[in-house]
This record gives C-alpha cells, sequence and structure tokens, in this order.
C-alpha cells in the first residue's frame, strides 16, 4: 500500500512538469541566406518548396517569426491554391495595387508584411502553404539578394492540455486509495 501514494505524487508531478514544459514550449531558429530578390514590382515569387506542415496541430501548436534584413522587400504566406493562381496570371495582366494583384495586398494572403525587422507571424495551419516574397516598389538591381531569420515556437496545444489533466486527476486517485 505504501508504493500507491509515490505512484500518485510521480504522476501529479508528471503533470505539473508536462504543464510547464509545455506552456514554455521550444523555439527552433535558423537562417536563410543568399535569396535572390525579384526584380518585378508589386509582384510575388513564391517559394518552390512548401512550408512544413504541423501534422500534430491538435496537440502541438506551431508559431512562425519571419524576418528580413531589407526595407524594399515584403514577404507572404499563402494556400497553394493561392500559388498556383498568382504563377498561372501573365505579368503584364496584373492590376498592381489591387486586392487580386497576386502581390502585398492580395485578398488571399494568409499573412504579409513589408517592414523586414517587425517581419510576419504566423499560426502554422493544416495543409499545403507556400512562402513568398516580393519588391515593395521600385525592382532593386539585379543580382541583389534578401537574408531571412525564422523562429518556429512549439507549445502545446488543447487537446496535450487536456491529456495532462487526465495525467493530475489519474494521480489524484492514487492518493484516495
Amino acid at each position: 500500500m505504501v508504493k500507491r501514494p509515490k505512484i500518485g505524487y510521480a504522476l501529479v508531478g508528471l503533470c505539473v512538469l508536462l504543464t510547464v514544459v509545455g506552456s514554455v514550449g521550444l523555439t527552433f531558429t535558423g537562417d536563410v541566406e543568399g535569396i535572390p530578390t525579384p526584380n518585378v514590382p508589386d509582384r510575388t515569387f513564391y517559394a518552390d518548396e512548401p512550408l512544413p506542415e504541423n501534422g500534430l496541430s491538435t496537440f502541438i501548436s506551431a508559431r512562425l517569426t519571419l524576418t528580413w534584413d531589407r526595407d524594399d522587400i515584403y514577404a507572404v504566406i499563402v494556400h497553394e491554391d493561392e500559388k498556383k493562381r498568382c504563377e498561372s496570371l501573365p505579368t503584364g495582366l496584373l492590376n498592381t495595387g489591387s486586392t487580386t494583384a497576386c502581390g502585398v495586398y492580395d485578398a488571399d494572403v494568409l499573412v504579409s508584411g513589408d517592414d523586414g525587422k517587425t517581419g510576419i507571424t504566423w499560426d502554422v495551419e493544416s495543409g499545403t502553404h507556400f512562402a513568398g516574397i516580393g519588391t515593395v516598389s521600385e525592382a532593386p538591381p539585379a543580382g541583389t539578394e534578401v537574408n531571412m531569420a525564422y523562429e518556429v515556437n512549439l507549445r502545446a496545444g488543447f487537446a496535450s492540455y487536456f491529456l495532462f489533466a487526465l495525467i493530475g486527476i489519474a494521480g489524484s486517485v492514487f492518493f484516495w486509495d
């Protein structure tokens, strides 16, 4: 009978530890250097590879923060369908400054930013998404590059906290028996 309270204390302690670690989360950072800047003003050009998906979005929430080192560049994140639509439009037919221009003001952009120091922050959603960059006004000289820094913060999601609570309840049951 002496082991039961120890198991209860261990489960409650595990619940508290998981809750604290889940609230603080883990952060991963990195840099992507030498990205060639587009030479067409107010037109977004997208990466060939999609952003990594969050397959465990029920249990883990992910937040992406992206910053860059140039003031004449904007960045966007769009769904796969919007990327396909924008890439199918010829450059000359775009109506720059409108909400359908495949630029920074496009209505179908999930998140956008034209200030590299502030950057963009996006709560990663399920699905296939792409990052894109473009020039804000005049095209920079050919051969110009931009450097980007990213930070991904992973935290426990709602379902994780529910499981943590169940572990705590299971631990408290051992106290009463």
